[in-house]
């Protein structure tokens, strides 16, 4: 017999164009037939409905104006973590994935171009509170770093904490040190361990990524790429408090104060000068700011400067290595340090060459930099550049020529713009006895669009008067439209002005615009030599068109008839320019003709018909460009109908921003600097010790304090975090955070109990109760944190809370409770006694309510002595053993003390009475009326109830006493013979030795019962010191399967 045939099991495909088919196949199931997977629940199908409404509700977030502005600040990235986490090493690794710099020492912000759009400032936080409060104001973006090797520290949840409190930004975690893990299974769990508590401290969803070695003191490229490109596209919210208040963080600090006056006297106030981006709102000139650490200033200078680190001008697929730059002003990229007017190359010399002699160089500038009286010696000095010339002197230094006003204010405005060109006019060698020519790659031909082959030799030639004026046309005031917004250069050419010195030809801007002499047949009063020295002819392109530009300007003549027509074309193109301009006084009809001109091409009865086709006196092309400019502002107000109530709330907060900002802009005289710009403020009257004591590594943040100068009672809703150790005292003094400011101040805790505030010694342990403070003016609804200075505990953060409201005065009781013993007595009144010590006190509770221990309500009435005795009434009788006690409130005063922090001075802080207490060596006061003591009560014996046989007899049978006799017979004595006496004799007898026999057996019981205990407790132990032996054993195995890292 055959043997049974065996078939091969069919394999499915996994991968190739079969299993790519079948996967598609799947994909495309759902589309192909929807009634197969449509719901056959009506139920479910309202469940799934309900779930995803649900869902979209929970995106929806309260809307808030977007006030960034159209060039965005760099943002900040604060990167924080515990000592020894990875933090530096982070920083290093992202500034050389976007820059390819690298930097040795991080000190202070560094800000780099990440992308076409965006610009990244980090900054590294220490591990000081105060540092850690002020970074936690000014960051958008957080990066948590946590060292998977030991775990979460105390200073990632106190950072958390103090985020909360000033506004959430973005926080991102970072796992580092994950190479010391060899088991994949263990790393696994620790980075799942790791996420759950991330989540559960920030929100669920919170990116955590993890970085797993280190190749050349940097991590890994690829880890660090995907990280680069996760910040890339967070989606920044703006928070309440920053977009209502300016602030700086400055990434440079100058000391301008004059080098004699410190010379002469070290210890004088500094003028400093701090340089950072602009943001939140603008500012303005005198502003007042507070600098948390250093107090409240007033700006003495706020300048625009160059931005040093720009975002590129043009749209750009990727960033050019020329573009991705970095600013670390305080940290020397690359050995290189840049100022306002210069750049320090930090040299490395060797160890022979440091210990080696000055040359005549170095002596030279080291006599330069001794400073005093330089003025006085300076004036009697001179010098020669090279041999043989003319020696220079104080009297005879060379000034620029300024040729007129607007030329002045551009290179005001542009000193520091063009930093990296040539120089200024004045200094770029373009004069006939240096003889040079524009260098090919300097930064003013890469401005103008030049090159080193434009350049002729008639431009050495040319006379004094023929300059090189670089004029930008985003710059320009003489009324020339972008031209980016006309549809004249759609080919790519852009109207730009060249030198004259190129292969140009020039053009009369005074002719071109207002005609030639001939033309109008007399000299315009312009046509002056001072006009012809300061307005030259300037050289354009050969395809810019004349009459384009001529159209520009109101004042000059109409164009003819020919033109007219010939620019009917682009009559589209100049509308975007010229917007709806009419010229009234030409009597122009908006279409760029001249109604005293046209004679020549139609009648006056042509026009006559074109007017009255409308009451606007517009001509019918105009008139339907109006229309279709209202339909389409029509169907934007019907589109706008279907919108949903969110998006309607979101759009109209954001027109108003824009209108807002629309008319800010419009007011060009009020020296405002926006946000986004890189500005300088000098600041006067600054405590030396900030310059001596500056800290690269701590923040300097600059805030401003529109209307919150003002000292006030401040109520606050204040909780005791629930990590915190130990109960908040009322009268020990805490540091509060709040807004830009640092602030110790002595709380008075209070609880309203909706009749009056009643004060607390202590703050409850797991529950909300508000504070009294003094302190500056807060805005209400802002969120703070407290801290001591001196941190005790293990968490440094003692409590959280909100300001409720601003106030003069805050009234807060508390409870006064005064006892007394009644003296005499009499009926329903009683004299009491040493409840007061004066007949004064006793008038001013007069009228008040009192009440016994055993409840019987009274009211003081008159003082019957001079030691403080008072006549008081009550309900009833009382007793000369009862106690008389009076509840009462009085006002308690709040400490008026505001004591700023002045971490970046010199820091004086008020201590608490234990800290005095344990620096002097002072023992508690120890007094015995506060000890508590046993309540020893004597119980009292009343003598029974006696009631009169006459008063008995009266009352009813119900209420009389019931006396009741018993009948019963009486006991008799029993007698018993000789022989009972021998039966209870025996009896006895024989209960002793039962007794005796029983005793005996429970005595044998708790002997075997001790000796069973014993030799249990022997075998636990045995077992116990097994277990433990096995458990060491196992865990010293473990052990030693692990390599050390």
């Amino acid at each position: 017999m055959e043997a049974k045939q065996t078939h091969k099991a069919h394999r499915v495909r996994k991968a190739g164009a079969s299993a790519k088919k079948k996967q598609q196949q799947k994909k495309n199931a759902e589309k192909n037939n929807p009634k197969a997977f449509t719901m056959q629940s009506a139920q479910k199908a309202e469940r799934m409905a309900r779930r995803k409404a649900e869902l979209n509700e929970k995106k929806f977030h309260v809307p808030m104006a977007d006030r960034t502005p159209t060039i965005p600040p760099p943002v900040v990235v604060a990167v924080v973590g515990p000592p020894r986490c990875g933090k530096t090493t982070l920083i290093k690794s992202l500034v050389r994935r976007y820059t390819k710099s690298t930097i040795s020492e991080i000190r202070g912000p560094i800000t780099v171009v990440s992308g076409k759009h965006q610009r990244l400032t980090f900054m590294e936080c220490v591990n000081d509170t105060n540092a850690m409060a002020d970074m936690a104001k000014v960051a958008d973006l957080v990066i948590l770093v946590i060292d998977a090797s030991y775990g979460f520290e105390m200073e990632t949840f106190e950072f958390l904490n103090l985020l909360q409190t000033h506004g959430m930004p973005k926080v991102m975690g970072v796992l580092t040190h994950l190479d010391g893990f060899r088991d994949n299974k263990r790393l696994k769990t620790v980075k799942g361990n790791f996420k759950h508590r991330f989540w559960t401290e920030v929100y669920d969803g919170a990116k955590l990524f993890y970085l797993s070695g280190i190749e050349n003191g940097r991590y890994l490229d690829r880890e660090i790429l995907n990280f680069s490109r996760f910040i890339s596209v967070l989606k920044l919210r703006p928070l309440a408090w920053r977009s209502s208040h300016p602030y700086m963080l400055a990434d440079r600090v100058q000391d301008l104060t004059d080098p004699e006056m410190l010379e002469s006297n070290p210890k004088a106030n500094r003028t400093v000068a701090l340089y950072g981006y602009l943001r939140g709102t603008h500012v303005k000139g005198k502003d007042r700011v507070h600098i948390p650490g250093a107090g409240d200033y007033q700006l003495n200078i706020t300048e625009k400067l160059t931005d040093p680190c720009p975002i590129p001008d043009k749209e750009r697929k990727r960033l050019d290595e020329r573009h991705k730059l970095i600013y670390a002003p305080m940290s020397e990229v690359n050995g290189v340090m840049y100022d306002k007017d210069a750049v320090y190359i930090d040299i490395k010399k060797s160890q022979h060459e440091e210990n080696a002699e000055e040359g005549e160089g170095e002596r030279m500038l080291s006599e330069l930099q001794k400073v005093s009286d330089i003025a006085d010696r300076l004036a009697s000095q001179q010098f020669s550049l090279f041999s043989g010339a003319m020696p220079v002197t104080a009297d005879n230094v060379r000034r620029p020529a300024v040729f007129d006003e607007v030329a002045d204010a551009e290179d005001s405005d542009n000193e520091d713009d063009d930093g990296d060109g040539s120089g200024s006019e004045s200094d770029s060698g373009l004069d006939d006895e240096s003889g040079g020519n524009v260098s090919e790659g300097s930064g003013s031909d890469r401005e103008l669009g030049l090159s080193g082959a434009e350049t002729s030799n008639e431009a050495q030639s040319d006379s004094d008067d023929d300059i090189l004026q670089r004029v930008r046309s985003d710059d320009s005031d003489d009324g020339i439209a972008d031209s980016d917004d006309s549809d004249d250069d759609q080919d790519g050419d852009n109207l730009r002005i060249s030198p004259i010195h190129g292969l140009t030809r020039r053009a009369n801007l005074m002719e071109l615009v207002y005609g030639s002499a001939a033309d109008a047949g007399a000299t315009p009063a312009y046509k002056t030599k001072d006009a012809d020295d300061n307005v030259k002819s300037l050289a354009f392109k050969d395809d810019l068109d004349e009459q384009i530009l001529r159209r520009l300007f109101i004042t000059g003549s109409g164009d003819s008839d020919g033109e007219a027509g010939s620019d009917a074309d682009h009559d589209d193109g100049d509308e975007n320019t010229l917007g709806d301009f009419e010229d009234l006084e030409a009597g122009s009809d908006g279409n760029g003709t001249d109604n005293s001109n046209s004679a020549g091409e139609a009648s006056e009865g042509s026009d006559d018909e074109d007017e009255a086709d409308n009451k606007f006196g517009l001509s019918a092309d105009k008139m339907k460009k109006l229309k279709k400019r209202f339909d389409r502002i029509d169907d934007a107000d019907a589109g706008a109908e279907e919108k949903d109530f969110y998006q309607q709330q979101k759009e109209e907060l954001q027109q108003y921003v824009d209108n807002t900002r629309a008319e800010m802009e419009s007011l060009a005289e009020i020296n405002y600097r926006w946000s986004g710009e890189y500005v300088k403020m000098v600041i006067e009257d600054m405590p030396c010790e900030f310059m001596e004591g500056f800290n690269p590594a701590l923040p300097v943040v600059v805030g401003g304090i529109p209307n919150e100068e003002g000292l006030s009672l401040i109520s606050l809703r204040i909780k005791r975090h629930r990590w915190y150790p130990r109960i908040l005292k009322t009268g020990d003094p805490i540091v509060v955070s709040v807004g830009w400011r640092r602030f110790q101040t002595i709380p008075t805790y209070f609880m309203n109990d909706r009749i009056k505030n009643r004060m607390l010694k202590y703050s409850p342990e797991h529950m909300h109760c508000s504070a009294a403070i003094y302190g500056p003016y807060i805005p209400p609804g802002t969120g703070f944190c407290a801290y001591y200075l001196k941190k005790k505990q293990s968490f440094g953060i003692a409590a959280t809370g909100s300001a409720l409201e601003n106030s003069q005065t805050i009234d807060i009781e508390k409870k006064l409770k005064l006892t007394g013993y009644p003296e005499k007595i009499h009926k329903n009144t009683a004299y009491i006694k040493k409840m007061f010590n004066s007949a004064l006190e006793v008038s001013r509770f007069e009228g008040a309510a009192i009440k016994t221990v055993s409840g019987i309500r009274g009211q003081v009435k008159k003082a019957a002595g001079a030691n403080g005795m008072f006549r008081a009434t009550f309900e009833d009788k009382v007793k000369l053993s009862d106690i008389v006690f009076l509840r009462a409130f009085y006002k308690v005063p709040i400490k008026q003390f505001y004591n700023p922090i002045t971490s970046l001075l010199s820091v004086a802080y008020m201590r608490t009475i234990a800290e005095i207490r344990r620096s002097k060596s002072l023992p508690v006061p120890n007094k015995a009326d506060s000890h508590y003591k046993p309540i020893k009560r004597e119980v009292k014996r009343f003598n029974p109830l006696q009631v009169p046989k006459a008063l008995q007899a009266e009352l009813p049978f119900k209420s009389r006493p019931k006396v009741v006799k018993t009948t019963g017979p009486a006991k008799r004595a029993v007698v018993m013979d000789k022989k009972d006496k021998q039966v209870a004799t025996v009896i006895g007898e024989i209960n002793l030795l039962h007794k005796d026999q029983t005793r005996k057996h429970q005595e044998k019981a708790q002997k075997q019962r001790a000796e069973y205990m014993k030799k249990r407790r022997a075998a636990e132990e045995e077992a116990d010191a097994r277990r433990r032996k096995k458990r060491k054993t196992f865990f010293r195995r473990e052990g030693q399967n692990e390599k050390p890292r």
